[in-house]
């Protein structure tokens, strides 16, 4: 693992555990300092109980904000899961299960945490998140100015979300697609990005899925790859440093992986006359200074509004180790549109977490949900 912190604390201004917290232990400095000693974590000496080591390594969003503000490029979610890896625990294998096993399954945890007689609560207040939103009135209208993608093959990388919960944004992606002249390939071939799974220290269970994902695409020829979701563009951009592929074709993985947005160049937008007149748009962590949606939504609704860029505290594995922190970053998130009562986003897992963090009254979508692809 990387080592080296030199304790400057640029990192305390961007941790959504350290904002929530305020204590040096729970920052990306605090947890190297007293991490990177150990060697294997647990082979070296440390003035903490292990319970504490444990509790410190499972409070991590996953969402990389630490390593790209430190100079270095230390990712201290890169020391967590190699620690993670190194010392199983048991809510990984339950992760596991969850996010590779019983995905047809995540409706019916929706259905099971709604019931009337069940309390209230974090973790079932996630699920609940994963019962069908009802239809959406559009907000705006877009359409191709010219036909950029004609000939282009292209397949949609849903996603565990989208594939389980919400596989209307798979026909809207596609739909969009067909409008710019794409040729839309089945990617139902593909499963988990595999980004979450690597937060956890499911090293062998990313593995899998990134080798299964990687001959998919060859199958199809090597077509072009969108995705929606910026948490799965972030964890497919990694294939082409890890994925065992050729230098050549790392490169061509590289570039044929794209946003969904970035592909719909040049739309002629309209904003409907009832559309909301503060929308709040939750930029996803991993989009990081690559963001193609917020451009691309500006010309559909002008009077977007950004929030204030904190974390919604979904990614990784502290939704499973620590949902009452992962809901408390949400609720934080959400404060953070003031009086906004409209918010979109462009990752699936933030839709979930927002959807799941908000007060009543406050709607969250993904963007794909309230534009009108009838036109």
């Amino acid at each position: 693992m990387k080592r080296g912190c030199t304790q400057c604390g640029d990192c305390l201004d961007v941790c959504p555990i350290f904002a929530l917290y305020r204590r040096e232990e729970y920052s990306p400095k605090g947890k190297r300092l007293l991490m990177e000693p150990l060697d294997g974590w647990g082979a070296g000496e440390t003035p903490l109980p292990w319970k504490t080591i444990r509790r410190l390594s499972r409070l991590c969003a996953g969402c990389g904000r630490c390593a790209r503000r430190c100079a270095r490029k230390l990712s201290t979610s890169e020391l967590l899961a190699d620690l993670r890896s190194q010392h199983p625990h048991w809510t990984q294998f339950v992760w596991d299960i969850w996010i590779r096993r019983v995905g047809p399954l995540w409706p019916l945890a929706g259905r099971i945490a709604s019931l009337p007689f069940l309390p209230g609560g974090s973790s079932l207040e996630t699920a609940r998140a994963l019962l069908p939103q009802e239809t959406a009135a559009p907000w705006g209208r877009i359409k191709p100015a010219v036909q950029v993608g004609v000939g282009t093959p292209v397949a949609v990388f849903a996603g565990c979300t989208a594939r389980n919960a919400r596989p209307g944004w798979i026909a809207r992606a596609e739909t969009l697609l067909r409008r710019w002249g794409y040729v839309v390939l089945d990617g139902g071939g593909f499963t988990c990005c595999g980004g979450t799974l690597h937060h956890a220290g499911l090293f062998a269970a990313q593995a899998e899925v990134r080798r299964r994902n990687i001959e998919r695409w060859r199958d199809m020829g090597r077509p072009v790859i969108a995705a929606f979701c910026a948490s799965c563009k972030h964890g497919l951009d990694a294939y082409a440093e890890e994925g065992g592929m050729e230098p050549e074709e790392a490169a061509l993985w590289k570039r044929q992986v794209r946003g969904l947005s970035a592909l719909l160049a040049a739309p002629v937008c309209e904003t409907v006359p009832d559309a909301p007149a503060r929308i709040g748009y939750h930029q996803p962590c991993h989009w990081g200074e690559d963001d193609p949606d917020l451009p691309f939504l500006r010309q559909a609704f002008p009077l977007i509004m950004k929030g204030t860029g904190l974390c919604c505290g979904m990614g990784g594995i502290l939704k499973m180790t620590d949902a009452d922190v992962s809901a408390a970053i949400g609720r934080r998130c959400v404060e953070g549109f003031a009086d906004c009562r409209h918010i979109i986003t462009g990752c699936s897992g933030c839709t979930l977490q927002l959807a799941s963090a908000a007060p009543s009254g406050v709607t969250v979508r993904h963007w794909l949900d309230v534009v009108d692809i009838s036109v």
